[in-house]
């Protein structure tokens, strides 16, 4: 049989309606009042839901263990996103993938369809890593035991990883839970006992079920790996991604931050694709910091590859978080959805280069609820709720229809989470108090008077000053792997590539996810990725709070260089021309890139007004102005003519 769904045709001759696995989530009944469960950050469950949390290992332990042909098993979802490339559930391939050099697996990535796609995707996930908990509580003694551990299964959710706010406790920024090979648990005996941890790794059972699922790179892992190193095969170096993480913490935090509270409109909050329409302030995305996590997790590990990325588990907990940072935008713009875009090239298993795609376009391989068709983003984009969860920033039932009382509360939690208000957060990153500060250990601890502490109210004359974010535009296929730039502000060593993501004036990075990478592609000659210009992609890293470290600092500014003492265009833009500096690396190496190599590249520097309220919330003025000067006439910077490539300019 074939279907034709919203213009795709789809074959589906091996599978019935009864074979279709629906994507339900979790069936839930909302409450009287529409109270559903909760996806809970993974510290918070640990701390303050045990049992769940406890429930939580055994059941992951147990949904890994699964038989690897099994439909539902971790490995066969686990495959949807990428490799092995083969049909799931009997979808088959009708796009032109093969013969184009395209991309095997069903994922969406630079697409108008990622974030939507990637929540169905997580909801099958959740139903079946649901499925075990509940084969796991039910295996507890009966009795005073089995009671309470069945009631816990009973409103558990899958949790995220929060990568961008502020460790709890001065924690470690990628969470030791995360890097540990075993964890202590209370087991279905009702004993305490030692346990393999679901979360540092998936052991592949085979690596290899059936022949040919892998290629010769990723079958020689037996299980899923972290900075991996030639001299020791096969042990994980996760423990460094700490470091490195908590070194982009503050750019991390303000990039989510601009996303939540600045961006409007739903195609250039999604997705990373770029055209000539993208406005200056537009140029990052939801997609751009998931990128990010992919490459600083990875390690040239499989998170690194977006083949064999969500064989680990934390690609899981990421991506929760990536949905709800989603479903957090998606309550503030209610009204703001997709537009009708063309596929990006490559062609993915289901979807040829230039295909439409819309909110009506079908979210395949995800059968809806009835197994009958499959799951559109006009159906699930209005509430989490119809996979049976929220999190903890979008109870709205708590508000009883009060939208803007409830719209209030997500401003409130995102600014206070991410420390939106740069003044407080760069006051906070000073202590300790620092030998190196202009500023005397009396006046840091001053008492705020209003959004911005008295020090640093020079620097917003009536609670408003200049924000300044580094934007990147580059082709995402012409390197044909991935690779990343890095922004630095301040001296560095300029010699040592495999130590840039380390250096204490690095401001952050845009990792560029090539959909190339672990594809054994041999295009042809007439390929359009043969074309750079066919997938242009875009970045930003925000430079505000790092340049309020320099002011406050006043010791970090390159030889020949004043210090810097406002935040106004006149002084920033003179001090970012001598001090502002850019690097490349691709994820497979440590080496150098040369950034003229880099097809389509484009650094610049772009501003806007930025007012505070009484609360200390941001509120983004919406023109942004393109600061030219700032990186014009060096590699990959901006030019005194406009810059044009191809069809862009």
């Amino acid at each position: 049989m074939v279907r034709v769904l919203f213009g795709l045709v789809v074959a589906v001759a091996t599978v019935s309606n009864a074979q279709n696995i629906a994507v339900t989530g979790v069936p839930t009944k909302p409450g009287p009042n529409g109270a559903v469960p909760i996806r809970r950050e993974f510290r918070d469950l640990q701390k303050n839901f045990p049992d769940q949390f406890n429930l939580f290992i055994l059941g992951l332990n147990d949904f890994q263990a699964m038989n690897e042909k099994d439909m539902q098993s971790y490995y066969q979802i686990s495959g949807i996103h990428g490799m092995p490339y083969k049909p799931w559930n009997g979808v088959v391939s009708t796009s032109d993938w093969e013969e184009t050099g395209g991309f095997g697996g069903y994922c969406t990535h630079s697409s108008i369809l990622f974030a939507p796609w990637h929540r169905p995707y997580i909801a099958l996930w959740e139903q079946n890593l649901y499925a075990s908990v509940q084969r796991v509580a039910a295996r507890f003694p009966a009795g005073r035991l089995r009671n309470k551990y069945v009631a816990a299964a009973k409103d558990f959710r899958s949790p995220y990883w929060d990568w961008a706010m502020k460790p709890p406790n001065n924690g470690d920024a990628f969470p030791s839970l995360f890097v540990s090979r075993n964890i202590s648990v209370i087991g279905t005996d009702g004993r305490n006992k030692t346990v393999r941890n679901p979360l540092h790794r998936f052991d592949f059972h085979p690596v290899n079920p059936s022949a040919g699922d892998f290629d010769e790179s990723f079958s020689r892992w037996n299980y899923t790996i972290r900075y991996p190193n030639a001299a020791e095969f096969g042990v994980s170096h996760d423990e460094v991604i700490s470091g490195i993480l908590a070194n982009e913490m503050a750019s991390l935090r303000s990039n989510v931050g601009l996303l939540l509270m600045s961006y409007k409109d739903f195609d250039a909050f999604t997705y990373s694709q770029w055209d000539s329409e993208t406005d200056p302030g537009r140029y990052g995305s939801l997609e751009d910091v998931h990128n990010r996590i992919h490459d600083v997790t990875g390690g040239r590990g499989h998170m690194s590859y977006l083949s064999v990325s969500a064989f680990d588990p934390l690609f899981w907990m990421h991506h929760i978080n990536v949905d709800r940072l989603w479903a957090i935008w998606q309550d503030l713009q209610p009204n703001s959805f997709m537009s009708p875009k063309p596929a990006p090239y490559p062609s993915t298993f289901s979807t040829n280069w230039k295909q439409t795609e819309d909110r009506n376009s079908p979210l395949i391989p995800f059968w809806d609820n009835t197994g009958s068709k499959f799951w559109t983003s006009e159906e699930i984009r209005n509430s989490t709720t119809t996979f049976g969860y929220a999190y903890p920033e979008t109870q709205e039932w708590l508000y009883n229809g009060n939208n803007t009382a409830y719209q209030a509360s997500i401003k409130s939690a995102v600014s206070k989470m991410y420390q939106m208000n740069v003044f407080n957060r760069a006051m906070d990153d000073m202590r300790p108090v620092s030998k190196r500060s202009s500023l005397s250990a009396r006046r840091r601890q001053q008492q705020t008077d209003g959004p911005v502490p008295p020090p640093l109210q020079h620097l917003a004359p009536n609670n408003t000053y200049t924000e300044y974010i580094f934007n990147i535009r580059a082709s995402k296929i012409g390197m044909g792997d991935s690779f990343r730039i890095f922004a630095f502000l301040g001296p560095y060593d300029k010699s040592n590539p495999a130590n840039w993501h380390m250096e204490k004036n690095l401001v952050g990075r845009v990792s560029i996810l090539s959909r190339d990478m672990g594809n054994n592609n041999n295009s042809t000659a007439g390929s359009p990725r043969m074309d750079p210009s066919t997938l242009m992609t875009s970045g930003t890293i925000p430079l505000t709070s790092a340049l309020l470290a320099d002011i406050i600092m006043q010791d970090n500014f390159m030889e020949g260089s004043e210090p810097l003492q406002s935040l106004t265009p006149e002084k920033v833009v003179p001090y970012l021309q001598k001090n502002l500096d850019w690097k490349a690396t691709m994820f497979g190496s440590d080496e150098e890139v040369d950034l003229m190599e880099i097809p389509m590249l484009e650094i610049s520097v772009a501003s806007t007004s930025v007012k505070l309220t009484d609360e200390g919330i941001p509120e983004f003025e919406s023109e942004w102005v393109v600061q030219k000067e700032a990186t014009m006439g060096r590699a990959g910077g901006m030019v005194d003519e406009q810059t044009c490539h191809g069809n862009y300019c």
